[in-house]
C-alpha cells in the first residue's frame, strides 16, 4: 500500500502535468488497469482514458487546487478548472488511490451543463 507521502506526490505531480497539457507524463502516472468514472463517462483502462485526459486538458485554460486531503494510498481533491465560455470555472471533486506509484482508482464528479455545452460548441462547424 503507497505511504501518504507517495500518494501525495502522485497526486500531486498527475495534476500538474496535466494541468501543464504535458499529458505523456500525466498518462505515465496511471496504472494501466486504472478505473476512471466521472459525470460523463466511465473507463477500465488507461489507454481508453487516454483520449479523454489529452481533450480535458487541451480545453483547461487554469486550474487551482483549493483542498488536498490524503489518507494512506486514497486521496481527494476540490480544484477549480477554468474553462472555455460557456463552460467558465467549474469546480471539480476527485477521487484517487494510489497502488506501487500509480494512479489505480480515479473518479471525479462535477456539474457537467456548461461542459456539455462546451463540447457540443466546439463539435460545430
Amino acid at each position: 500500500m503507497a505511504t501518504p507521502e507517495e500518494t501525495r506526490r502522485v497526486v500531486e505531480a498527475y495534476f500538474n502535468a496535466w494541468t501543464s497539457k504535458k499529458t505523456d507524463e500525466a498518462y505515465a502516472l496511471l496504472a494501466p488497469n486504472l478505473h476512471f468514472g466521472g459525470p460523463i463517462s466511465t473507463f477500465e483502462t488507461a489507454e481508453d482514458f487516454k483520449p479523454g485526459l489529452i481533450a480535458f486538458a487541451s480545453l483547461t485554460k487554469s486550474a487551482r487546487i483549493l483542498e488536498l486531503l490524503v489518507d494512506g494510498n486514497r486521496a481527494s481533491m476540490l480544484y477549480d478548472c477554468e474553462l472555455p465560455p460557456p463552460a467558465g470555472t467549474v469546480r471539480i471533486a476527485a477521487f484517487f488511490r494510489v497502488e506501487d506509484g500509480k494512479i489505480r482508482w480515479y473518479e471525479t464528479q462535477f456539474d457537467t451543463e456548461g461542459y456539455r455545452q462546451l463540447v457540443a460548441k466546439s463539435k460545430r462547424p
